[in-house]
């Protein structure tokens, strides 16, 4: 049986951190020409001095204009199919490694939802493109942040969604950091994980909040979460349901550690945090996985075993009749589901007819 086979990729978020990185060019040899595309000195202090209230975003299509001029044969991809689109360049002027030198980090292309981030490095008084990724932010323009972390590897991080539609929305923070030339994809958390209907018989809603620790290089994140039943009765419809049905719902806090070795934020889980509310590393994951019912039941058994106990006649019903289920569908009780469409690079899903 088939599940929101768009959200493989999400499991991504569940762990701590990757090394994942696109265009990255060594920087280790300075005297090296091939160190990335160089990129001139006129254009990055045009860039330093935008004019941020020019009317129109004129001053950014010309930018824009020279910079794919500059990275050629290599693109901003989408140029022509966002001909008509307001284009933008938003950027930030940082050290980020504590190495001479500063870095331009930047978000720029022809239409605000599928930017792209660059960092653009200096070094020896000359400039080169060494980090270029495409970023899909959909409901909002992106923004671009600086973490003052306890290193001299500043991290910077943003927002991008990875899939939306109607009942269904996930996005996330991807933090970045520039070690020794090379940009790594160092930690991805969720956001807002939240799909209700869609033929799930566990719907759920999950927020997060972060903050970095001023004495240590780490990262805390607080998950919000609230699992309830989606089309359970008869007469629901495949997209209803039932958030005023909390089956299991907690708040926990965890921290994310500096992996020096691994060049990634890795999630610690102290040996002391087990009770049934503590969060695990398989209820992380959980949360970026929609639909899989086994490791539902087994990351959350413990408060499952606690609702079964103390809940309502309500939950305690919905509940029994789940793992009725899953028990007799072997551990799969969702709906299958298809493709329906795509669009904007973004493919929607339903449940099959």
């Amino acid at each position: 049986m088939r599940y929101l086979n768009f959200l493989v990729i999400l499991l991504i978020i569940a762990f701590a951190g990757c090394n994942r990185s696109k265009t990255n060019f060594s920087t280790k040899n300075s005297t090296d020409t091939s160190l990335g595309i160089k990129i001139p000195p006129s254009w990055v202090e045009r860039v330093r001095r935008l004019d941020y209230h020019k009317a129109d975003h004129q001053v950014d299509s010309i930018l824009l204009k020279e910079f794919s001029a500059i990275i050629k044969p290599d693109s901003l991809s989408m140029e022509k199919d966002y001909a008509n689109q307001k284009k933008f360049v938003n950027m930030i002027f940082a050290d980020l490694d504590g190495e001479p030198g500063e870095e331009l980090i930047v978000l720029l292309g022809y239409d605000y939802y599928s930017p792209f981030l660059c960092v653009i490095k200096q070094i020896n008084g000359n400039w080169y493109l060494i980090y270029k990724e495409a970023i899909n932010t959909f409901y909002a323009p992106p923004s671009l942040s600086v973490a003052n972390n306890y290193s001299k590897n500043k991290v910077f991080y943003l927002r991008r969604v990875y899939n939306h539609g109607s009942g269904v929305y996930l996005d996330g923070y991807t933090f970045y950091k520039l070690i020794d030339g090379k940009v790594y994809s160092c930690l991805n958390i969720i956001n807002r994980a939240s799909i209700v209907g869609w033929g799930l018989y566990v719907n759920q809603e999950i927020k997060t909040s972060f903050e970095f620790d001023g004495t240590a290089d780490e990262l805390g994140v607080t998950y919000d979460y609230n699992f309830f039943p989606g089309s359970i009765y008869p007469t629901d419809c495949e997209w209803c349901g039932h958030t005023e049905i909390s089956l299991i719902r907690g708040e926990d806090h965890v921290n994310y550690l500096w992996d020096e070795k691994n060049h990634s934020y890795k999630l610690d889980i102290p040996a002391y945090k087990n009770n049934s509310n503590d969060l695990t590393a398989n209820k992380i994951a959980c949360f970026g996985d929609f639909g899989n019912d086994s490791l539902f039941v087994s990351a959350f058994k413990k408060q499952i075993d606690t609702t079964l106990k103390n809940g309502t006649a309500l939950q305690r019903k919905i509940l029994g009749e789940y793992l009725r289920l899953m028990q007799a569908e072997q551990n799969k009780v969702n709906k299958p589901l298809e493709q329906k469409s795509t669009a904007g690079g973004t493919t929607f899903y339903g449940p099959s007819n």
